[in-house]
C-alpha cells in the first residue's frame, strides 16, 4: 500500500523540448527502482516544472532520494534550472493505481489547509474519498496527500482533458463543497498540469 510521496517543483531555464527529453530520461531510470511504485514528470505552466514520486514506505522513499534519479535531478540545477528543486515530503492517505498504467498525458494538483483542530477530520474525508474515486474511469490514478498537520490535497492523472473534467465535476468537489465552510480554511490551491511521462510499477 502507498504511504509516502515526494513531490519536486523547480523553474526551467531552458526551452521545454530540453526540460521534456531530461524528464523522459530521468523516468528510464527511474524505471529500474523496485521501491518507486509511481513516478510522473509534470509541467505547472510555462516555465515551471515538477515531479510527483510515491512509495509503499520511508524506506522507498529514502532509496529514492539516495538514488541516481534523484542525483541526476539535482545535479542539474545549474545547466537546467535557475534554482535547486524545492523538495516536498507527503503522507499519503489513500490511493488509486491500476495494474497498469497508460496513456496519461493530464493531471490536477490540488492543495488546501484544514481550519484549526479540524486537521484530523479533513484527514477522515481525503480517506473517505478513494472509494468514489474507484468509481470514477477517466481518474487513472490519484493520491490524497498530507503535506504536514494542517495541509492536505491531491495528486490525479488522466488520459486527456474530458477525464480531468468529470472528476472536477464529479461526486470529490461536491463533497468539498459541502464541508468545505466547515473544516477548510480557504478555497482550494488548483494547479491544472500536463504530465510529460510517467512510470508506474505494481506492488508485490
Amino acid at each position: 500500500m502507498i504511504t509516502k510521496a515526494l513531490l519536486f517543483r523547480y523553474e526551467s531555464q531552458t526551452d521545454e523540448d530540453t526540460m521534456d527529453t531530461f524528464l523522459e530520461d530521468l523516468a528510464t531510470e527511474v524505471s529500474w527502482e523496485k521501491t518507486t511504485r509511481a513516478w510522473f514528470g509534470i509541467r505547472y505552466m510555462r516555465g515551471e516544472f515538477g515531479v510527483y514520486a510515491c512509495f509503499d514506505d520511508e524506506a522507498g522513499r529514502e532509496a529514492h532520494l539516495a538514488g541516481q534519479p534523484a542525483a541526476s535531478l539535482f545535479a542539474a540545477e545549474h545547466r537546467l534550472m535557475t534554482a535547486a528543486p524545492r523538495t516536498t515530503r507527503i503522507d499519503v492517505l489513500g490511493s488509486k493505481m491500476p495494474p497498469v498504467l497508460e496513456g496519461v498525458t493530464k493531471g490536477l494538483v490540488l492543495r488546501f489547509k484544514a481550519k484549526p483542530g479540524k486537521e484530523a477530520e479533513v484527514a477522515k474525508m481525503m480517506r473517505d474519498c478513494q472509494p468514489l474515486v474507484d468509481k470514477e474511469p477517466g481518474t487513472l490514478a490519484w493520491f490524497a496527500n498530507q503535506y504536514d498537520e494542517s495541509h492536505f490535497g491531491t495528486f490525479a492523472v488522466f488520459a486527456d482533458n474530458g477525464g480531468r473534467f468529470a472528476h472536477l465535476t464529479g461526486q470529490i468537489p461536491r463533497a468539498l463543497g459541502m464541508t468545505g465552510l466547515s473544516l477548510l480554511g480557504g478555497a482550494p490551491e488548483v494547479h491544472m498540469v500536463d504530465v510529460m511521462v510517467g512510470t508506474a510499477r505494481q506492488g508485490d
